[in-house]
């Protein structure tokens, strides 16, 4: 006899939802290091700080000559005054000279200053001679003059424990002397679309099939996320060979992320797969549209979310349900994406009687909808953020204003795990 499922028919709010599934998602528990630049997009493990003051030493701004402004009083190109050059000044070098009244030393980029020196002149600016160069203006005292530590100072943050490390930390890094750093390893997410319609390419498409999406597109959303996403075929609607395959991806994957199988029609198998390998029901509608139907299944400590088979539902239920739970998985902090204020440009003519969310473009506080709502991936190109309309509102007017919700980037290509 086959097992059954039983899960409450009714709708929870999706930050109910959301907090169900947070509530189950353990952070990280170790670090690995990492050389600088397999580092890029990772997730920090440990809050890093300078270790030294940036720059060390003063030093110039551009190449010249460093001067005590008070050597260059009534310079003018005109009535220049001449000071003597007593040495040069190479960046990596260390000044052997202190400076007098009357003299200067000539400087390239980066070098250090000598002591008596309080600017640096272009050498633009003078006739650019030696053993006595003639300045043509008159300075302040600090005028090109980089001074040590004003950049970084030691002890000042570079990275916080769980941040995304981006090109100018790692430059920050490396001025410091960093070569490795602890980073978060990158979580394992099971993806396995369901549904007997599906194929996958290239083979020649068979009449009523599809080929199947959500995979390669969730794909890529985990892997913007900073986890891995590891591959299955398509399954077939059965539901013993569906529980087969989680277990399987159980055994190596931190949460599993399926398309297909939630509503209730006729071969809609995913709480009756869950059944089969004792998983706990935690939820199965969500007040949202689209993607309502959500199947949440909890195993061996490990999250189990069933998505709609619609890739547009699929799509949103991910972004809004799954995302948090990777970020957490993954260590990165915050874990909810910031909410942030936006000015509708387009008309949107539908009513919301409960939660809508729609894919949409921001550009400032402007934000604009696809040309075609609809329930298509193609809607979702330009896209960069949700637009959350509350339940009980009536159609959407130019100016309204609402929350969106920024979409990741993808800073990295995405690497498959293919099983």
């Amino acid at each position: 006899m086959e097992p059954t499922a039983y899960f409450p028919h009714v709708s929870i709010p999706v930050d109910f939802a959301l907090g169900i599934l947070l509530e189950r998602t353990p952070g990280p528990e170790r670090t690995i290091d990492l050389p600088l630049l397999e580092a890029l997009h990772r997730i920090a493990g440990e809050d890093l700080a300078a270790c030294m003051d940036l720059p060390p030493f003063d030093n110039s701004p551009l190449d010249g000559f460093a001067l005590s402004h008070t050597d260059s009083t009534g310079a003018s190109r005109d009535k220049p005054v001449f000071l003597q050059v007593v040495e040069t000044i190479y960046a990596g070098e260390v000044p052997r000279k202190t400076l007098g009244p009357g003299e200067c030393a000539r400087v390239m980029t980066g070098a250090a200053l000598p002591k008596g020196a309080t600017c640096v002149i272009p050498w633009e600016h003078t006739d650019n001679q030696s053993p006595r160069v003639g300045i043509f203006h008159t300075l302040k005292a600090h005028q090109n003059y980089r001074f040590h530590g004003e950049e970084l100072r030691q002890g000042q943050p570079l990275l916080t424990k769980g941040q995304g490390i981006t090109v100018p930390h790692l430059g920050l890094l490396a001025a410091q002397g960093f070569t490795r750093i602890p980073v978060f390893p990158r979580p394992q997410v099971g993806i396995l679309s369901t549904g007997s319609e599906l194929m996958s390419g290239p083979e020649p498409l068979i009449p009523g099939k599809i080929y199947d999406s959500n995979r390669y597109f969730l794909a890529a959303r985990v892997s913007a996320l900073g986890a891995e996403p590891v591959l299955t075929s398509p399954i077939a609607d059965a539901p013993a060979f569906i529980a087969q395959t989680i277990e399987g991806l159980l055994q190596t994957c931190d949460c599993i992320i399926s398309t297909g199988g939630v509503s209730v029609g006729d071969r809609d198998y995913m709480p009756q797969a869950g059944a089969y390998i004792g998983a706990e029901p935690l939820f199965r509608r969500v007040q949202m549209k689209p993607g309502g139907w959500v199947t949440a299944l909890f195993k061996d400590s490990k999250i189990i979310l069933c998505l709609s088979g619609t890739p547009l539902a699929a799509a949103m239920s991910f972004d809004l349900l799954a995302g948090p739970v990777i970020r957490r998985l993954a260590g990165a902090v915050p874990v909810l994406p910031r909410k942030i204020p936006g000015v509708l440009q387009d008309p949107f003519p539908k009513a919301s009687p409960q939660p809508r969310f729609l894919y949409a473009r921001r550009e400032g506080k402007e934000v604009f909808l696809p040309p075609a709502v609809s329930r298509s991936l193609a809607s979702l190109i330009g896209c960069n953020c949700i637009l959350q309309i509350p339940a009980g509102r009536g159609a959407l007017e130019p100016g309204d204003r609402l929350d969106l919700i920024p979409l990741p980037d993808a800073p990295v290509s995405p690497q498959f795990h293919l099983l």
